[in-house]
């Protein structure tokens, strides 16, 4: 099987062209922090950042750097949709601490793929990939909404294979 996955990847996935697919991807809060945690690894910046999930597409993100004394709580609200044109952007209103998010940016607290705008905070979703074959998948990615439940994030994503 991985034989095949690996032919698929090397021709561009030209075998399955027409491919279309219309998915919701349900992401559990436990899984986000776990997909934090290993782009946050080797970060000297950031000790720890927990992130909780609430509905109306709200999200609160507890940090802890060695750069400020006390945790930092920032409260966003996530835009429905992804802006996909060149890499993924996941964009998010900063609701509190926009000066807390703008220094911490300046000071390169942030990881790479992460930038905080005014009260905007960017996310590339192509820089936190590590390997190439992931990156060249988003290639086939359409369109991107993002809804949020309770400890879950929901991505309703549009796949195709051009012919």
């Amino acid at each position: 099987m991985d034989n095949i996955f690996q032919k698929l990847t090397e021709d561009n996935f030209s075998d399955l062209a027409g491919l279309t697919v219309d998915a919701s991807i349900p992401v559990p809060e436990h899984i986000v922090n776990e997909i934090i945690e290993s782009a946050l690894r080797g970060n000297k910046n950031i000790k720890d950042c927990r992130v909780s999930i609430s509905g109306q597409n709200k999200v609160s993100v507890n940090l802890k750097s060695p750069l400020w004394l006390w945790p930092i709580n920032l409260k966003l609200k996530l835009e429905k949709s992804v802006d996909i044109i060149g890499s993924p952007m996941i964009r998010a209103s900063l609701e509190n601490h926009a000066l807390l998010g703008q220094l911490g940016s300046l000071l390169k607290a942030l990881p790479n793929g992460i930038n905080i705008h005014g009260n905007q905070v960017v996310v590339d979703v192509r820089s936190l990939l590590e390997t190439s074959e992931q990156r060249n998948m988003l290639d086939f990615v359409k369109s991107i909404e993002i809804r949020t439940e309770q400890a879950k994030l929901i991505f309703d994503v549009k796949i195709k294979i051009e012919e």
